[in-house]
């Protein structure tokens, strides 16, 4: 088995893991009543389907190609995809700037340390969300058509 076989088997193996979390956790979340401990379990639910559909995509991407290339090296097929792309990552970037004060916000008019856990989990990972989006807009930058 080369190295790109052995990768697309390890990715299939992710995915299946990933969508056992999932259905583990939805007969987890249909058992309790805890308000916060429903709010952990959904979360971690929304996480491995991200996850999952992630790598659904990545196992499209590099089960198509003709040769193994880094994903950066994809190419964009028209110029104005290049430009719808690039302004919509600007776009969501934009959003989650404005998603983020809302939250600081929110920490600042809660006593509730409970809430307030929650809302600075989010605030990070809006941190987070936008720091990969300004490194895909940048990559993005150097893929030619």
């Amino acid at each position: 088995m080369d190295q790109k076989e052995n990768l697309i088997e390890l990715i299939k193996k992710h995915i299946e893991i990933e969508r056992k979390l999932i259905k583990h956790v939805i007969e987890m979340e249909n058992k309790i009543d805890s308000a916060a401990a429903k709010l952990l379990l959904f979360e971690m639910r929304l996480d491995s389907q991200k996850h999952a559909g992630i790598l659904d995509e990545v196992l499209k991407t590099i089960s198509t190609a003709p040769s193994p290339q880094p994903l950066w090296d994809y190419r964009i097929h028209s110029y104005v995809d290049h430009f719808a792309i690039k302004k919509t990552l600007e776009n969501h970037v934009k959003m989650e700037n404005e998603v983020l004060e809302y939250v600081e916000q929110e920490i600042n008019n809660t006593k509730d340390e409970g809430l307030k856990l929650l809302l600075q989990h989010i605030a990070e990972d809006e941190k987070k969300h936008h720091k990969i989006l300004e490194m895909i807009i940048k990559h993005s930058q150097q893929l030619s058509f």
